[in-house]
């Protein structure tokens, strides 16, 4: 049986469900479909471990748009957050840690900890200056269509410009933090978030432009009335009852205004006739029409599998079938019957400040790079470096009493191993990454309750992420601006009437901030109206 809507949005990632939200707002009668049996994607609360809840996949919201958040009510809905002291905790091998205080003075002090001179903490601001300066001369809102690579770097005219330009988006980060900065850790503490879920290292070329990507969307923000300076992130934001409740928020929002979200529904195919949509087949044989799809899925999935070169003619399926995923990324669980005690709390009130935020273990440059080189010759470094967060921290409700589900997120793991298989080697992992948060956390032996791992594969099989890359495609010079997800298809329309892209693999990306939610569904009320008037 045949069911018709206006709009059909495939998959139910924060994104996806940004753009059903403002669509059914819009009036419009919208179908959002889940493959899986609960709604969110990658960004959802789920039980892991019998009476253990938390943050499967991503962890952190800290990006998530202030005006969505408005606009969508999300608070009406249920959304609440906790504010945590600390923007975040880093952890080094000699036993110290670098906590990330939002307050600059409090900041500046542990930053002479670890700083050699004065020379280093002017190196820690000046860091900070080149990409605010870079951000700002860009011109570039990530609520507009994406410009030209071209367009953007004729933006940059001095010798000064241009060599800060170069730097960024062709150097490796690796030689912007060493010409600034002699401290390992300090280096170590920008490396860490530079090299996040691109499957790059430190020494890679261009692996310094993923830290452009929180000045650019705070220039963004300023773009639209929004102020959030926020300094590469310092400050957090936690939701309650993990990244779910974000999710949730979102379906309960679109709901209220009309939309149909169902799950368990895996769409097979986006059914097109004369290049223009007419809906959707799911795998179960169920059909439903619409003259405009949005898709939530990876663009990839999307171009290559869901439509075909008839659709979207030879060379654009071509061109999207050549796009390198390379995921690099991992996750482990951890079931905790009892409190973690970090080594470098000095007291019971520091140890609680750490449990509340996100915390990483980045021991220098060189581990990172040395993780990248493992994972290019097929293996993973018996050294990970992760970023956990533990929403028990925050929210008791998700755990048995005095107990904590911690998420981790581990880089440096690739989808393609050299020797044997991810259901071989899925456990080692977990071990690895155990033994390497025990060097912090001394007792997480004696409260250990129990241990989960989703290999590359594992994300692949379960949420559809190919090759395990979160998100959707690195995030790196030459697939960005105008060229992502691929060139012809970066303003979220695609070359099939009707058929729109949304999700982290277009132009911005950006994480969890349901900015590509956002303009998509405003792409396809832009051509609705232009179709009526």
């Amino acid at each position: 049986m045949e069911h018709s809507y206006d709009v059909i949005v495939v998959g139910t990632g924060h994104s996806g469900l940004v753009a059903t939200g403002y669509l059914a707002r819009a009036g419009l009668r919208v179908l959002a479909l889940e493959r899986r049996d609960i709604v969110g994607g990658t960004c959802v609360t789920e039980e892991i471990f019998p009476g253990y809840r938390g943050s499967s996949v991503a962890n952190a919201s800290h990006s998530l748009d202030p005006r969505i958040t408005q606009e969508l009510e999300l608070s009406k809905h249920g959304l609440r957050f906790a504010h945590p002291p600390l923007g975040s905790l880093t952890l080094f091998e000699d036993g110290r840690a670098l906590p990330a205080w939002p307050d600059r003075a409090k900041r500046r002090a542990v930053m002479e900890q670890f700083a050699h001179g004065d020379a280093d903490l002017e190196g820690y601001a000046s860091v900070i200056e080149l990409y605010a300066s870079v951000a700002r001369q860009m011109k570039v809102s990530f609520y507009d269509p994406p410009p030209s690579f071209a367009e953007v770097a004729a933006r940059f005219t001095t010798p000064r410009q241009r060599h800060d330009f170069d730097s960024i988006m062709f150097g490796p980060v690796a030689d912007i933090l060493e010409e600034r900065l002699s401290s390992p850790q300090l280096q170590a503490f920008f490396a860490g978030t530079a090299v996040a879920t691109n499957f790059v290292g430190p020494r890679t070329p261009g692996s310094g432009y993923l830290l452009l990507q929180r000045p650019l969307w705070e220039e963004s923000l300023r773009s639209v009335g929004s102020n959030d300076d926020n300094e590469l992130m310092m400050r957090n934001a936690a939701p309650l009852g993990g990244i779910g409740a974000v999710t949730g928020a979102m379906a309960e929002s679109a709901r209220a205004h009309g939309a149909t979200i169902l799950t368990g529904a895996q769409v097979e195919r986006i059914l097109c006739k004369d290049q223009r949509v007419v809906g959707v087949v799911l795998t179960d044989g169920r059909e439903f029409r619409a003259p405009r799809v949005v898709s939530n899925a990876n663009p990839k999935l999307t171009l290559t599998k869901l439509v075909g070169p008839e659709d979207i003619g030879q060379d654009l399926y071509d061109v999207a079938k050549a796009v390198s995923m390379k995921g690099t990324s991992a996750k482990v669980h951890l079931a905790l019957d009892g409190t973690p005690r970090f080594a470098a709390a000095r007291n019971e009130e520091e140890n609680r400040l750490f449990l509340g935020t996100n915390f990483r273990i980045a021991a220098s440059i060189d581990v990172l790079q040395n993780a990248y080189n493992e994972a290019v010759l097929g293996r993973w470094s018996k050294r990970p470096t992760v970023t956990a967060m533990i929403d028990s921290a925050h929210d008791p409700s998700l755990t048995p009493p005095g107990c904590h589900f911690v998420s981790i997120s581990v880089r440096g793991v690739p989808y393609h191993l050299a020797e044997g298989t991810w259901d071989e080697q899925r456990d080692d992992l977990g071990k690895a990454v155990v033994s390497t948060l025990e060097q912090h956390i001394p007792n997480l032996s004696e409260i250990l309750a129990g241990v989960h791992v989703y290999s590359p594969l594992d994300l692949e099989r379960e949420f559809a992420l190919v090759e395990g890359n979160g998100a959707h495609g690195d995030i790196v010079p030459g697939h960005i601006f105008d060229s992502r997800p691929i060139p012809g298809c970066a303003d979220y329309r695609t070359p099939v009437e009707g058929l729109y892209l949304t999700g982290v693999g277009n132009w911005p990306g950006n994480f969890m901030s349901g900015v590509t939610g956002y303009n998509a569904s405003n792409r396809v009320l832009a051509d609705l109206r232009r179709t009526t008037d």
